[in-house]
């Protein structure tokens, strides 16, 4: 009796210790390349906007995940087709290391997006998991030299856990994209 007494209460001791320290996350690998730009092959450059919560947004701080990027605008049609999907799509994907960042660009009139307009965009589409950032034009680049070359709305760029852009595509496609992030999640 004794000795089960010492076993139950080793496996509470490293079940507490556990709860401390096992829970915390593992910070990403430090980044180890110079370049960066927004083509498919590229790690894409580092960004950083405030969430739909007033949170800063960093994409390099979720290095090792599979991340879509849709880079949208709240006047598009098809960016609100795109974002009634969103949260579908995370709840079958988001366990197992994948991210949904909408990057709201303009707001209906053009211009840059405020939080409490990313947060009205999470709340019409139901995105409860995922990132909407409220952001502006300073992250396209047409030549993909320094940014992404968002040409039309949406544009979907796919990230792998490496921090490379494996994917592309300005339009939406559902069947598509999903046929992506399961390659990569699988990858």
């Amino acid at each position: 009796m004794t000795l089960l007494r010492g076993l139950l209460l080793s496996l509470v001791i490293l079940g507490a210790s556990c709860e401390t320290k096992c829970s915390e996350p593992t910070p990403p690998p430090p980044v180890t390349w110079t370049e960066c730009g927004g083509m498919i092959g590229d790690h894409p450059c580092n960004f950083s906007f405030k969430d739909q919560e007033g949170n800063d947004w960093d994409l390099y701080a979720h290095r090792g995940s599979v991340i879509v990027l849709d880079f949208s605008s709240m006047w598009c049609g098809y960016c609100k087709v795109a974002a009634a999907d969103v949260q579908p799509i995370m709840d079958v994907y988001g366990s197992r290391g994948f991210i949904w960042v909408t990057v709201l660009i303009e707001d209906s009139s053009g211009n840059s997006v405020s939080v409490n307009e990313a947060k009205r965009w999470a709340n019409e589409y139901g995105i409860t998991s995922a990132p909407v950032l409220a952001a502006d034009d300073s992250i396209i680049d047409f030549s993909a030299e320094d940014g992404f070359p968002v040409g039309g709305w949406p544009t979907m760029a796919v990230i792998n856990r490496e921090m490379i852009i494996s994917q592309g595509i300005t339009g939406w496609n559902k069947q598509q994209m999903v046929e992506w992030i399961e390659s990569e999640l699988s990858g």
